[in-house]
């Protein structure tokens, strides 16, 4: 088992819209700052323009959004218009969404920073392209719900890892797995399980999630012997249920708490090396 955490995602650009306001260069560089992974979901404007953005709306993430905006698909404006729109809180105002363009610029001077891009409403040749012409395959996880997706952009850019995410309800999450394990994992290099919560009166030992701790050790054994990165996304947790999990011997995660994640996480392993 490695000591210590492998690689974490920071969900939703960074700060998951929890620590940080969602979709801006700030949340982003809290993510790096952490050492984490900032995750860029990914849709194009009415001007062609990718940009990072988990909704197909502004609805949801910009404060004060203008009423002609309201309920429009990002891809009936132009970038203009989405640049035009503060995403930031009142502690962290005048934050706007980024281009795709601008973080593969970061990614690019600095070979020591990596990202996540969730694929949402772009074509994928179009992404593919862009990650070339930047030349930061290597920096980047292309992470979605369709494995068969994933293995398209691996074909397009070879040196790109792949995620599979599985959601869903828990029977779900286990048959797409056995699928993946039928398919030798083939094109995929990440395999995310979602940790959803059970009503408390159904919980057992004081374990939260509908996945048991049984399925996650079967799928950790499964995916070391195949050489993929087995990740958790716990959607909520406290510190009790971080180390549970830990306790698995997960080493790699998604979290909409960056900071909370990585506090307890110091917690943890300082207890190990120092006791």
């Amino acid at each position: 088992m490695n000591d210590g955490i492998i690689l974490w995602e920071a969900h939703r650009g960074g700060g998951g819209g929890f620590e940080m306001p969602e979709s801006c260069r700030l949340s982003f560089e809290y993510g790096w700052l952490l050492g984490g992974r900032p995750e860029a979901d990914v849709n194009m404007t009415k001007d062609g323009v990718i940009v990072s953005l988990h909704d197909p709306t502004l609805d949801r993430v910009v404060r004060d959004l203008p009423e002609e905006f309201k309920g429009v698909p990002i891809n009936e404006l132009t970038y203009e218009q989405v640049r035009s729109c503060d995403v930031g809180w009142e502690e962290y105002p005048s934050q706007h969404i980024p281009k795709m363009s601008e973080l593969l610029e970061v990614l690019r001077n600095d070979k020591s920073r990596n990202m996540i891009i969730d694929y949402k409403r772009v074509e994928l040749e179009l992404l593919a392209q862009m990650i070339r012409e930047y030349g930061v395959g290597s920096q980047i996880t292309f992470a979605f719900r369709d494995r068969e997706v994933c293995r398209a952009m691996k074909r397009l850019v070879p040196e790109i890892r792949t995620k599979n995410w599985l959601g869903g309800s828990a029977q779900n999450i286990m048959d797409q797995f056995e699928v993946l394990k039928q398919e030798d994992f083939a094109g995929i290099t990440e395999v995310q399980l979602h940790l959803n919560d059970v009503a408390e009166e159904d919980r057992k030992d004081g374990w939260r999630y509908a996945l048991t701790p049984d399925f996650i050790r079967y799928a950790l054994a499964v995916t070391k012997e195949k050489d993929v990165l087995l990740q958790t996304l716990p959607w909520q947790f406290e510190r009790e249920d971080l180390v549970k999990i830990l306790d698995l011997g997960v080493r790699s995660f998604a979290v909409d708490f960056p900071n909370k994640f990585t506090k307890i996480c110091a917690e943890y392993f300082s207890a190990a090396r120092y006791c």
